[in-house]
């Protein structure tokens, strides 16, 4: 078998697994457009490497055409996934306009004109500079890269400059022979290296957002979006290390519904839940960037407020009392909601956050007890 033929059957049977892989993984995890996206995009190059071989092989001027119009739509594919990943408005016209120039220009110097020089540089200079701003468009927004992420931005950046050096170096080409020596090391040698890392990066990718999805699942409440009570402790655990390191306040409140057994019985299930979800997204408003909000069960929740001592954190939650009596249940209009908070302080012998929800929870009886609907703070409860 001779060397092209071995390149090309490595091509298409990296794409033939990339198409499999990516489309297993939209039917499987969540069914995201840009998996499927990426999915099109390696499914048009099986096609475009198939019609490769037979353009290399038969020496067909329609089928390398067939092949560029390939590797241009699968090149813009890639890239419209990405922006979808990225959450980016996609403008279809915007890949669309471009490559269909790209395309006729690229047909021109196959068919008519003939030139070598323009056949080498056309498609693999637009191929370089879409994959350059894919790489720009994965770059994440208010947080640092993930290592997949990491890996796939390097690897769609030097598929990027490999396109680009192809293009540079079909214009050094000066004669049928003279000149090509670079442009073939570069496109035997280089390119399908970076064609394989670049599957292979793309289903890390994949692979490590699912991780991400799954780790959101297990320490997020799905009814509310706010964390479990696995979620809360594990950030629990960090907030009260660093109060301790830092020498800082943390505290943490505990609350539920006042009735809330009764609207359920009354209402039904459909009420409470709009009124646990109204609840949480009211408390996750009051507090701040840092602190936080989870379901410890049921109607009850638990806040910790980072920097905040227990006098402070019992003044939000009184802005939450008075704020929670304005929500309306469509599910039950005259029903007016209220809630009962009970707060505690880190204190220096805590060990674990099962020591202040033993105090807050102590307080939210005391609130209970002294008629509902207020805020009780520990110390001035004992």
């Amino acid at each position: 078998m001779t060397a092209p033929a071995v390149i090309l059957s490595l091509l298409f049977g990296t794409a033939l697994v990339m198409t499999i892989a990516m489309g297993v993984a939209w039917l499987h995890f969540g069914r995201q457009r840009h998996v499927l996206t990426w999915a099109a995009s390696y499914g048009v190059a099986i096609l475009q490497w198939i019609a490769n071989a037979g353009g290399f092989f038969l020496h067909s001027r329609l089928l390398y055409i067939l092949t560029g119009v390939g590797l241009i739509i699968s090149a813009s594919l890639l890239a419209i996934g990405v922006q979808q990943r990225s959450g980016r408005q996609v403008r279809i016209t915007a890949f669309a306009v471009p490559a269909m120039l790209v395309i006729i220009s690229m047909s021109l110097a196959i068919g008519p004109v003939g030139s070598q020089i323009m056949q080498g540089m056309i498609i693999p200079a637009y191929v370089g500079v879409l994959l350059a701003v894919s790489a720009l468009s994965l770059w994440p927004r208010d947080r640092a890269f993930t290592p997949p992420e990491l890996a796939f931005f390097t690897v769609l950046l030097a598929f990027a400059l490999g396109q680009l050096a192809l293009a540079l170096s079909a214009s050094l080409i000066r004669g049928p022979e003279e000149g090509k020596e670079v442009y073939r090391a570069i496109l035997g040698l280089v390119m399908p290296t970076i064609y394989v890392g670049t599957g292979v990066a793309a289903v890390l990718v994949v692979a490590g957002d699912l991780a991400q999805q799954l780790r959101q699942q297990m320490r997020h409440d799905p009814l509310t979006n706010v964390l479990n009570r696995r979620g809360i402790e594990e950030f629990a655990s960090r907030a009260i290390a660093t109060a301790r390191r830092q020498a800082r306040p943390l505290s943490l409140v505990i609350c539920d519904l006042d009735g809330f057994k009764a609207l359920n019985d009354s209402h039904g299930h459909i009420a409470g839940d709009t009124a646990l979800r109204s609840f949480a997204q009211l408390l996750t408003n009051a507090v701040r960037r840092g602190d936080v909000v989870g379901r410890l069960g049921g109607d009850e929740f638990g806040l910790l407020l980072i920097d905040a001592p227990a006098q402070v954190a019992a003044e939000v939650m009184e802005r939450v009392r008075m704020e929670i009596s304005c929500l309306r249940l469509d599910e039950a209009p005259h029903t007016i909601l209220c809630a009962s908070f009970g707060v505690a302080d880190l204190r220096v012998e805590d060990a674990r956050l099962e020591d202040m929800l033993a105090r807050a929870d102590s307080a939210l009886y005391d609130a209970k007890r002294a008629g509902k609907n207020q805020v009780s703070i520990w110390c001035d409860a004992a």
